[in-house]
Formats: C-alpha cells, sequence, structure tokens
C-alpha cells in the first residue's frame, strides 16, 4: 500500500502542472493496480480545503470530486464512512468539508459534539457553541 501526499492527489484532479499531473496519474494507475493506495483523512480534509482557497472551485464541483473519489473501490480511505457522512452534510449545509469530516471523525471517537464557534457549522447537530 502506498500513502497520498495531498499535492500528489491534487495534481490527478487538476492539471496546473501538466508533468507533474501525468506522473501523478501514472503513480496511482500504477500503485491501485499493484494493490492499494491510501488517502487518509488529512489528505482528504486538506484536498477539500485546497479545491475551495487555491483553485476557487465552488461547493458542487468539491462535493463531486469528492464523491468521485469516495465512490473508489481500489482506493483505501482511513475513515470512508466518516467521509461519506460528511459530504452529505457539507452538500446540505453552507460549513466547509473538513469542519463537518472533523465532527463526523470526533463522533465516531465518543464526542458528543465538536465546539466550534464558526457560525455555519453551528447549525448542524454534530457542533456546539462555546459557552
Amino acid at each position: 500500500m502506498i500513502g497520498l501526499d495531498t499535492n500528489v492527489l491534487l495534481r490527478v484532479f487538476i492539471e496546473d502542472d501538466p508533468a507533474q499531473s501525468e506522473r501523478a496519474r501514472r503513480l496511482v494507475r500504477r500503485a491501485t493496480a499493484e494493490g492499494r493506495v491510501l488517502i487518509n483523512s488529512i489528505v482528504l480534509s486538506e484536498f477539500a480545503w485546497t479545491l475551495a482557497r487555491t483553485f476557487k472551485l465552488g461547493r458542487l464541483e468539491i462535493a463531486r470530486l469528492l464523491a468521485e473519489l469516495l465512490s473508489a473501490d481500489d482506493l483505501e480511505f482511513e475513515r470512508r464512512e466518516a467521509a461519506k457522512a460528511a459530504l452529505d452534510a457539507y452538500r446540505a449545509g453552507e460549513a466547509d468539508f473538513p469542519d463537518y469530516y472533523l465532527a463526523e471523525v470526533n463522533a465516531g471517537l465518543g464526542c458528543a459534539s465538536t465546539a466550534t464557534f464558526d457560525r455555519a457549522a453551528l447549525k448542524h447537530s454534530r457542533f456546539s457553541s462555546v459557552p
């Protein structure tokens, strides 16, 4: 198994450096043919955040790319079910995907809620305000 850094995963989808994009796609094709590729929680969160902040993609496009990733059977995810629940919340809500993902991971670890100052996140039941 091989783990991917965020910049490699981004190059699979974003053609901002054609040479790196080709190298990233070739690596992922080879690695998935030989075994599995791991996308951990940090990379998935950074992926969504970078798509929004650096590449200025909209929510619908980010959700589409996340759904494409999460539906790939030849990729391993550290917490696929939490990521899917976060994607559903992201599609319906106003907060960023990493916020929803964090809340889902925390819930899976036994947290009653995730404390935040983020007003958009507070609209979701997994979050609580800081008193």
